[in-house]
């Protein structure tokens, strides 16, 4: 990189090759250039597949609003062709929970879309570990074919499903559920209660639950009694506008620290299915609550 001394004369032979090896390069250079200014470009997926494959996938993440057919789950995924495809979810890698699936149809060239599923967890066999791919069913002009893709996130949503469902339940004294929760999250078709679904349990087996916060108020949407039997809790309903009295829901009950995993098990308000499931926080302790009417 010193040196100052001057090349020597090329002849004819070596000055061609060298015009043709320069040349090359600088194409080179070009094709990067103009590959790296693609990848920058603001709004453009940086994960679109390669030519080898005709779609590539997002993070798994809940469906926040019910959806018509109830779905849990929404895998995004990015069409990759020249031509409208479709996609059906068929397994994630090291899950042995069972998957059904929606379909992303006539996703448009270019464009992302959604697959909606649900999974029903397999609480016999230990929870998944992070999970690296996915299998997707795709249609395209061309025809069917099974891909395996590298998915971001690890399957995280579908991890915390797990833990929530097949959690553990240790017997629990009836102390630890006293106070004010609210729901934090629901697998399952209540959707609309997350965040705004106030539920108190309090001294003595009195409950009182209530989407608009009347927990202190007689227009309540759930009175009632409950009762805890070793991990089992049942609820029975006597009065509110949100069930018909009497009625009763029987949900299999983890506390960790200061979140409450209640999973379905059986009864008509709020009636559900296996794997249905509530994940509630605890927003006031048992100390210094005040009087509940009834």
């Amino acid at each position: 990189m010193g040196s100052n001394r001057s090349p020597a004369p090329l002849g004819p032979a070596r000055s061609h090759l060298w015009l043709l090896v320069g040349a090359g390069t600088v194409a080179g250079l070009v094709a990067g250039l103009l590959v790296g200014a693609t990848k920058g470009i603001p709004g453009r997926p940086q994960d679109e597949p390669s030519a080898r494959s005709p779609v590539t996938v997002g993070v798994v993440s809940e469906v926040l609003e019910g959806s018509v057919e109830d779905w849990d789950f929404e895998l995004p995924v990015f069409n990759a062709t020249a031509a409208p495809v479709d996609a059906r979810l068929v397994a994630f890698e090291g899950a042995s929970w069972r998957v059904t699936s929606g379909k992303a149809e006539s996703l448009a060239a270019g464009t992302w879309g959604k697959i909606p599923f649900s999974v029903a967890a397999n609480c016999d066999v230990l929870a998944p570990g992070p999970m690296s791919s996915v299998r997707l069913r795709v249609q395209t002009r061309d025809g069917a074919s099974v891909t395996a893709l590298a998915l971001p996130g690890q399957g995280l949503a579908l991890r915390d499903y797990h833990r929530a469902v097949c959690a553990s339940a240790d017997p629990l004294p009836a102390s630890k559920l006293v106070g004010v929760w609210i729901v934090e999250k629901v697998y399952g078709p209540d959707t609309y209660l997350v965040g705004i679904h106030l539920m108190r349990f309090d001294r003595g087996g009195l409950f009182v639950a209530d989407p608009e916060g009347g927990l202190y108020s007689e227009d309540v949407g759930v009175r009632g009694r409950y009762r805890l039997e070793g991990e089992l809790l049942t609820i029975d309903v006597t009065s509110g506008y949100g069930c018909v009295a009497p009625s009763t829901a029987t949900w299999r009950v983890t506390v960790r620290d200061d979140r409450m995993s209640l999973v379905w098990v059986r009864g008509d308000c709020p009636s559900g299915e296996p794997g249905d499931a509530w994940v509630i926080r605890r927003v006031l302790h048992a100390g210094g609550l005040p009087r509940s009417p009834g």
